[in-house]
């Protein structure tokens, strides 16, 4: 797996190893943690509002959703965008560039997932008295879910051929005021040295 990574990389394709560092996708990662935490807060908050209520129409698609049809569908959603990620991006052991990379990938499918569950199962249960059937998406519909990713593909690569992917003048200036901040700093720590670079800097300020 890290091998095939290492060979399929996109910072590897467009020389960007020296500015997309493992430092960066850890931190990310721990964005992502984040989020899947809190998606799985509101997404308890929400249903736990749904249970209390009892509304027989909603308790209804509720039930649809964890133990009906669609049961796969939503437990599969869960799974994507709380379990997976939790479990790889919890362990120090798994959060490497490519845990991180399968955790991004189980959270966008997760979210698909949960555009489904948020559409289907409601208009799948009628409050009509209409006769209720599992909803299959047609042909037609999967070209155009797989037309529109291949489309968003297709113009990522082309802008990442004609524009910069990363903006190397704001990384020169700040690489340079970087240093000079440091220079200042070990300077000011010196025996024999007036007073810290912070109180300077305020001084300046007043």
């Amino acid at each position: 797996m890290r091998k095939l990574t290492r060979d399929l990389n996109f910072r590897k394709f467009y020389h960007l190893e020296n500015y997309l560092r493992e430092i960066h996708f850890k931190y990310l990662g721990t964005l992502l943690l984040i989020m899947s935490l809190m998606w799985f807060y509101f997404t308890f908050s929400e249903y736990l509002t749904g249970v209390f209520g009892s509304e027989p129409h909603e308790m209804e698609i509720i039930m649809y959703k964890f133990t009906g049809p669609f049961s796969l569908a939503f437990w599969g959603m869960v799974a994507c965008n709380f379990v997976i990620p939790v479990i790889i991006l919890g362990f120090r052991r798994f959060k490497t560039i490519p845990g991180i990379l399968i955790a991004s990938i189980m959270v966008v499918i997760g979210m698909w997932l949960e555009r489904l569950n948020i559409v289907v199962p409601s208009l799948a249960n009628p409050r009509m008295n209409l006769p209720v059937g599992i909803y299959i998406p047609t042909m037609v519909e999967w070209s155009l879910f797989l037309g529109g990713l291949a489309v968003f593909v297709l113009g990522f690569m082309i802008f990442a051929k004609f524009f910069p992917l990363i903006s190397i003048w704001e990384i020169e200036e700040g690489r340079k005021e970087g240093v000079e901040e440091v220079k200042e700093r070990i300077q000011s720590y010196l025996p024999g040295t007036a007073e810290p670079v912070l109180v300077k800097k305020s001084k300046k300020r007043d």
